[in-house]
């Protein structure tokens, strides 16, 4: 059996590849002898980096011209590149998965575009009607072209199973369709790395080991800051909430999900802190890595969505910051919205209580029914693509008794 997990796999921010790892480990477990491959959307085939980040580049475009650029450049890349090696990895697939992450985003049509480009290609091979969409989150707006393609999208893949990762994203799904769908809402699959990154997780570090992870400016989407100053005053609230943290006792740890423009500026940082204030952990280069950095924390404060998934698997308790609704969605569905800061720039004193806080409480007790709710989806996903004759009995599964 094969089957192929399209998403972006590969990206830099390696958040996406811990989801699509603990997909194919969900899926492995009930189908053992399955041939799980990934197919990355941007063209990627492993994880290396570029020295300049493309994101940089598209800064550089001026904003009227940037759907037109996005549209030539993936357009181009389909016709050298894309289309022949996309349909030699779908050859023979039993089932096509799109997901999980927020894939139904509209940023100058990048996501729109490349989906749509894929659903052309399952169509043109035979494909439609062999597809799942699992767990994406669903941004609540789209440009009129991007809605567009969605719909467009859609009627291409024709597909027998669909979720989203929280509720306000199967409504944002439903209302850009605009068409009934029958819609299901799972956890983000980051809740299974426990279990899927078991092997790498090394001993916890001591428990006053606190990791901060740094996030670029450019990429918290706080445009309506951006007269305000954002990038010094969010820059400002790490150096400060590094300072206090060490005065306090912690061993502070600085790490990043891994992309680029959030590499340069936890450097930058790190710079202007002492040595014995702060751990400038290096880049992580595959998912694995940035697990067992987290995993030798035992707090963690982050703007990254994934960096708080994977604490919440690993039970360490974390400070959610604000930037984009998909953190808060999290949190409140785990039962923690006391420890998500919704102000754009935090107090540190503030931080540095609910911190202490979050310690004394733990993790939460969410975790075993999401981690059910996760394993029973993957199960209904399977029999909804006709391959339910082919799986091991849930209960036969030893991540079904986590607690």
């Amino acid at each position: 059996m094969k089957i192929v997990i399209c998403a972006v796999p590969f990206s830099a921010n390696l958040g996406d590849g811990v989801i699509y790892e603990n997909i194919r480990e969900l899926l492995l477990e009930r189908l053992p002898n399955a041939h799980i491959s990934a197919l990355d959307i941007a063209g990627r085939d492993d994880f290396s980096v570029a020295a300049v980040s493309r994101k940089s580049l598209i800064h550089k475009v001026p904003k009227l011209l940037l759907p037109s650029a996005v549209c030539l450049y993936f357009a181009l890349q389909y016709v050298l590149r894309w289309r022949r090696k996309w349909t030699e990895r779908l050859a023979g697939a039993d089932l096509v998965m799109i997901g999980g992450g927020q894939l139904l985003l509209d940023v100058h049509l990048n996501f729109p575009v490349k989906l749509f480009l894929l659903s052309c290609i399952l169509k043109t091979v035979g494909k439609s009607g062999k597809v799942a969409v699992f767990g994406v989150g669903v941004s609540p707006s789209m440009s009129t072209a991007g809605t567009w393609l969605l719909r467009r999208t859609w009627r291409n893949l024709a597909p027998v199973y669909v979720s989203t990762r929280d509720s306000a994203s199967a409504e944002n799904l439903q209302r850009i369709l605009a068409r009934p769908l029958d819609v299901s809402v799972t956890p983000d699959p980051g809740v299974y790395s426990q279990q899927t990154f078991a092997a790498f997780l090394p001993q916890r570090g001591p428990g006053n080991i606190l990791g901060i992870c740094i996030s670029s400016p450019l990429e918290l989407n706080q445009s309506d800051l951006e007269k305000q100053d954002y990038g010094r005053r969010i820059g400002a609230y790490f150096l400060e909430l590094a300072r206090q943290a060490s005065a306090s006792g912690y061993q502070v740890h600085l790490f990043t999900n891994g992309a680029p423009e959030d590499e340069v500026f936890k450097n930058m940082l790190a710079a202007d802190l002492s040595p014995g204030q702060v751990l400038n952990l290096p880049r992580p280069a595959l998912p694995a890595q940035l697990v067992a950095n987290i995993s030798r924390c035992g707090g963690v404060i982050a703007h990254r969505l994934h960096a708080n998934i994977v604490a919440y698997s690993l039970d360490i308790p974390s400070i959610g910051l604000s930037w984009d609704s998909k953190v808060q969605s999290f949190f409140s569905l785990t039962g923690r919205d006391d420890f998500f800061i919704r102000e754009s720039i935090p107090d540190v004193a503030g931080t540095l209580k609910l911190l202490q806080h979050a310690l004394q409480t733990g993790a939460g007790k969410e975790k075993s029914r999401l981690t059910q709710q996760l394993m029973a989806e993957i199960s209904t996903l399977l029999n909804d693509s006709g391959l339910a004759a082919t799986m091991l009995p849930l209960d036969s599964i030893a991540g079904a008794a986590v607690t």
